[in-house]
């Protein structure tokens, strides 16, 4: 039982890795572990530790109850951007980086005055 739940948490992560366009090198070097030990949880060969795992919601934006349990979450098409932004030329990085800024400031006025 405990080897079919880390196999369908790490079936999870790797759809997740996969769906955004990251490597398995890229998520690993970003969450601080090897790629060796990020394949062994996404086989289902490990299980990984509680810090490994919040690392990993924030870093994917995913909640952990949909790593642990397959609960789908409500992102508001958050992994959809990501991979919007993935495939996109870096010359327009920095047009879409304003963009999010100008989008936080408005976001903000509008917080203010409610």
């Amino acid at each position: 039982m405990e080897d079919d739940i880390k196999l369908e948490i790490g079936e999870r992560v790797r759809k997740i890795r996969t769906d955004i366009g990251l490597s398995r090198e890229q998520l690993s070097e970003m969450l601080g572990i090897s790629s060796l030990f990020l394949g062994y949880i996404e086989c289902g060969q490990r299980g990984m530790s509680i810090t490994t795992l919040c690392n990993l919601c924030k870093k994917l934006n995913v909640s952990a109850d949909y790593i642990l349990f397959g609960r789908e979450q409500n992102t508001h098409g958050i992994n959809d951007i990501l991979v919007s932004l993935n495939g996109m030329d870096e010359k327009y990085y920095d047009a879409v980086e304003e963009c999010i800024n100008n989008l936080k400031k408005l976001i903000t006025k509008i917080e203010n005055k409610q």
